[in-house]
């Protein structure tokens, strides 16, 4: 299959992983991300809303579902599709899938950037207006939400405005990417970066340095009863997507520093490159443990689900020396009444 644009990373005898070695490793850890997603995320929507295992306030709650959903979303649109490239080693998906391919990691990536600035400050929020944010309804909260859902259109918005076909398959990333020909982009795309990612990360590191500023004087002016679990859910979420972050801000300064005419033999434009766009997924994993660590319904939500299998053996295995009790009563009852008196 060939997509709109051939680029120079299109070429797989140059950019491919011929190591089987490396690229099963790689297909490795984006199943273990998949599988992780859907049976972390599932379990926290379902624990959310069906048994309301979450004692945080309810701003915190809808977000946290809105946020599950995209880590579900990206995880089947965005590492799915890196997963069957990767063991196919080519691109084997029709022109139409390549084409949204990225329009969808496009539109849910910042989606879930902009769900975690809506968190760390929603929480700083109810932190310093309790009384206010007690009034705050759940709609306004889910509109809340939908307003980051909406404000993320805005790439695959210009991509179809501007050049919808300006797509290629990268076999550094093994995935299709935008390619921004559009001399549009040569502004256009400083802004996006500016609005969708500097300032919402601004946010989150102002708010959540503040949130533990203002939790530490709030703990020592109520002597010890502020609640932490809500606090330590965002602090840690923001924790780990700064963590995740990290390899793609080295690469792209490395990107700007590092002059070479053939990237094919570059670590730093190679390896490291998909090592940069593959650790945000630790966002998608790591959600499900932050919340079994700090919060406690959700913690014993997920205990008493572990349990089930062992407590329905256990009551199989009652079941079954009942029923063994019962025969070899009756057994002793029709031989004592078989004897001649």
């Amino acid at each position: 299959m060939t997509s709109g644009v051939m680029n120079e990373f299109s070429n797989r005898t140059v950019y491919g992983i011929e190591s089987s070695a490396i690229r099963y490793t790689w297909a490795g850890y984006f199943l273990f991300v998949i599988v992780s997603s859907l049976i972390g995320d599932t379990a926290i929507l379902i624990a959310s809303i069906k048994y309301r295992a979450f004692k945080l306030h309810k701003i915190i709650i809808v977000i946290i579902q809105h946020i599950a959903v995209c880590d579900l979303m990206v995880s089947l649109t965005d590492v799915l599709p890196k997963l069957i490239s990767v063991i196919a080693n080519e691109n084997v998906f029709s022109t139409f899938l390549c084409y949204l391919s990225p329009y969808l990691r496009y539109y849910f990536n910042p989606a879930s950037v902009l769900l975690i600035c809506t968190m760390c400050c929603s929480k700083l929020y109810t932190l310093k207006s309790p009384l206010r944010s007690a009034t705050v309804t759940l709609t306004r909260t889910h509109m809340m939400c939908v307003g980051c859902w909406l404000a993320a259109f805005t790439f695959p918005a210009t991509f179809l405005v501007l050049d919808w076909k300006d797509i290629y398959f990268s076999y550094r990333g093994y995935q299709c990417n935008y390619v921004y020909s559009s001399p549009v982009y040569h502004w256009l795309k400083p802004l996006l970066a500016v609005v969708f990612l500097f300032i919402p990360n601004c946010l989150v590191v102002a708010t959540t340095v503040n949130l533990l500023i203002i939790a530490k004087k709030v703990a020592r002016r109520c002597r010890g009863s502020l609640k932490w679990q809500g606090i330590m859910t965002t602090v840690l979420i923001a924790t780990v997507y700064f963590i995740s972050l990290i390899p793609m801000v080295v690469y792209r300064v490395g990107e700007s520093l590092i002059k070479i005419d053939d990237k094919s033999r570059s670590f730093h434009f190679t390896h490291f490159y998909r090592i940069a766009i593959s650790f945000p997924f630790l966002n998608i994993i790591s959600n499900f443990y932050i919340y079994s660590l700090t919060v406690s319904g959700f913690r014993d939500f997920v205990w008493s689900r572990i349990q089930l299998p062992f407590r329905l053996s256990t009551k199989m295995d009652a079941f079954t020396r009942l029923g063994r009790r019962g025969s070899e009563t009756e057994s002793h009852s029709r031989n004592t009444n078989s004897k001649p008196s």
